[in-house]
């Protein structure tokens, strides 16, 4: 993730709302979109890097978010994409929210920065994205409705007891999911979303030819077989997952959360200066994640000595590179493009 510079010369980091070296406030400014110092001016206050006048957005009171608005008393861009908020009375459910919705703004961010659904051409509009954040409830009657997390035409839903670590380190193991985490999370769902609203529609015979096709597969059966039989033994040698082989759909939103890691880590380590990789569309996909590769390597020799788990595979197949020179070339299609369903992404 990009950082930015308070006034002091200090560095800002994602979600850091004061400095730790000269206590100015801090935020990311959606009127130039850095993350930067603000100014005290009166009731408001004025972008270090623009100039501009701002106010916080309205959930920076809770810590959800530190964004500032060029409007008095509104949310901001990335608050906007959740529509349902999940009660906030809760002992713990303010602390659980701010984390959804720190992981929710750290996956828009990126889309945006990579030009990827919902930023690009008129995809916001013809197909919108949002979040809706709920909690398991009880009933009059005592039973409980519990809450799936997963996607459908757009709408993102996400259990807010994934926010919970041992919830979600009970679910990690018990479905065998080295990286469960909360972006995580974000990002496959994402997949799912970026599946419906874009790669399907604009590149669907490539689609077809990398991942299957989805149609063809019954998603309840896939689904019952790989939780009673598991993924096949040689399932690393076409598959960014062991879950990745249970149905199409699987294959690309878990391929498209690893492009988004690979993405990640690339733009991190180019902004702390210890690398400059081509992150740009027009990048050769398989240098870029040979180079991420690399950075994995040392990264998690790292984490074991820590104990820690592996920041990546550290190994990606041909077939799953392929697959991720697919979600790359996506980046790159245009809307005289789309009117083509037979193009082939990984060629732009």
């Amino acid at each position: 993730m990009k950082t930015g510079q308070c006034r002091c010369g200090n560095r800002i980091f994602f979600n850091n709302f004061n400095c730790i070296a000269c206590g100015a406030v801090l935020g990311s400014c959606t009127a130039c979109g850095n993350l930067t110092s603000l100014s005290s001016a009166g009731q408001v206050q004025t972008c270090d890097r623009c100039a501009a006048a701002v106010y916080p957005c309205v959930n920076r009171d809770s810590g959800a978010c530190q964004s500032f608005n060029v409007a008095p008393r509104i949310l901001c861009k990335w608050c906007n994409f959740t529509s349902i908020v999940p009660t906030l009375s809760g002992p713990d459910s303010i602390r659980r929210w701010v984390a959804m919705e720190t992981a929710k703004r750290r996956l828009l961010v990126q889309l945006e920065e990579l030009r990827l659904p919902p930023f690009v051409d008129d995809v916001a509009s013809t197909h919108p994205l949002r979040f809706e954040m709920l909690e398991a409830t009880t009933g009059t009657n005592g039973e409980t409705r519990d809450v799936v997390t997963g996607h459908r035409d757009g709408v993102i839903t996400i259990n807010m007891a994934e926010a919970d670590s041992v919830h979600r380190e009970r679910i990690r193991v018990q479905l065998r999911e080295p990286q469960r985490t909360l972006v995580g999370h974000m990002r496959h769902e994402a997949g799912h979303y970026i599946d419906w609203a874009w790669a399907t529609p604009v590149a669907g015979d490539r689609y077809r030819q990398l991942f299957g096709d989805p149609n063809s597969l019954d998603y309840n059966a896939c689904l019952q077989r790989h939780y009673d039989q598991g993924p096949p033994a040689d399932w690393a040698n076409g598959f960014v997952s062991a879950y990745a082989t249970m149905h199409p759909w699987e294959d690309f939103a878990e391929t498209v959360n690893v492009y988004l890691d690979v993405m990640a880590i690339a733009t991190t380590a180019n902004d702390i200066g210890r690398h400059q990789l081509d992150i740009s569309s027009s990048a050769d996909p398989k240098k870029l994640v040979a180079a991420v590769l690399a950075i994995v390597v040392e990264v998690s020799e790292y984490n074991f000595d820590l104990g820690l788990a592996p920041l990546l595979p550290e190994r990606l197949s041909p077939r799953v590179i392929d697959k991720l020179a697919y979600v790359h070339a996506l980046r790159s299609i245009t809307t005289s493009r789309a009117a083509n369903s037979d193009c082939n992404p990984s060629r732009s």
